[in-house]
């Protein structure tokens, strides 16, 4: 009989000792799993967020849309000249005038592996697929002339609405805030409109100026589809006097188409620079101002925010570009 007491006993100990070890077992595991996945959590989020800083000479890639007019062309030489004075490589491209191949460009930029992008006077909606390409390869993208797209980390252009509410404003008191006006624009471009924006508000506020037509024009081929709106317009409308255009080469194709059918008393504002524009202005009309920006100071802005960007440094999201509004009065200092 003691002899079996001594085994239950026995028995008993074995039993307890069994459940001691795995509840340490059960106990002591979790936590040493729990710590492994916290390692290895904080490893990945540090990889995930924390982004090499670029040292030394960057490549810098340049998409323009198009060289047509002399904004293009000065943003794309004086981006260019700066790049290679700062001792970086430029990788330039020019789309001639077509979206599709903007977009193109800048997927080349892309898988060439460029540090940063610069995009200018591209047409917002079409690029927001690609722009979130190059983010996505941690590629930072800088939008001149170009507007707001998803992505960007800075956008350098003028305050448009500002610009315009300038020059229809002088346009309309040239006038006396009365008589007929010929509006030119189109949609594609964001700066383009905003200024058309503008357009509206001051018509319906200044109800003497009374608009006999809407040209829609484009870019490239802009002169071209300026000149024969306003051609048949003023045809149908001798007594405008007034015509109000969104940009330069609007402007110009307009004064031609005033000029070949002979009209006086009719004056055209446009913004850009053109140096037929200044022209025109220099010889009494039909256009009569302009608006210009300083260019070189822009292209070297975006460049050095290229440099920061590369170097992980906080940038401002919106550099302003300032406009000079251009007149009789001051055109010989722009006219070459």
């Amino acid at each position: 009989m003691m002899r079996k007491s001594r085994f239950i006993i026995f028995v008993s100990i074995i039993v307890m000792l069994m459940l001691s070890g795995c509840s340490f077992i059960s106990s002591s595991a979790p936590t040493d799993k729990k710590e492994s996945n916290s390692q290895a959590e904080t490893k990945g989020n540090t990889e995930t967020k924390t982004k090499k800083a670029k040292e030394g000479p960057l490549t810098i890639g340049v998409s323009t849309l198009a060289l047509s007019n002399i904004n293009n062309q000065q943003d794309y030489e004086y981006t260019e000249k700066f790049i290679k004075e700062s001792g970086h490589k430029p990788f330039m491209v020019n789309a001639n005038g077509s979206t599709e191949k903007q977009v193109k460009d800048i997927e080349n930029l892309i898988q060439a592996d460029v540090d940063v992008i610069i995009i200018q006077a591209g047409e917002t909606d079409v690029l927001k697929s690609v722009v979130k390409k190059a983010t996505s390869k941690d590629i930072p993208v800088i939008s001149v002339l170009s507007g707001w797209i998803p992505g960007v980390s800075t956008m350098l252009a003028p305050n448009d609405f500002e610009v315009a509410t300038e020059l229809y404003q002088y346009l309309a008191a040239e006038t006396g805030f009365e008589g007929k006006v010929i509006t030119l624009n189109h949609n594609n471009h964001v700066s383009i409109r905003m200024r058309r924006n503008v357009q509206d508000a001051i018509l319906k506020e200044y109800t003497g100026i009374k608009r006999v037509a809407n040209i829609t024009t484009g870019f490239p081929g802009t002169e071209q589809l300026a000149y024969k709106g306003v051609e048949s317009t003023l045809q149908a409308h001798p007594d405008v006097n007034a015509i109000w255009a969104t940009f330069d080469l609007e402007a110009i194709g307009a004064a031609k188409a005033v000029k070949d059918l002979g009209k006086e008393g009719v004056i055209i504002g446009g913004v850009d620079g053109e140096q037929q524009a200044f022209q025109s202005i220099k010889d009494g009309g039909p256009i009569v101002v302009t608006y210009v920006a300083d260019i070189e100071s822009r292209s070297k802005q975006a460049v050095e925010a290229a440099e920061k960007l590369a170097k992980g440094e906080p940038i401002e999201k919106y550099y302003p570009t300032k406009m000079i509004r251009v007149t009789k009065e001051n055109v010989d200092e722009y006219l070459k």
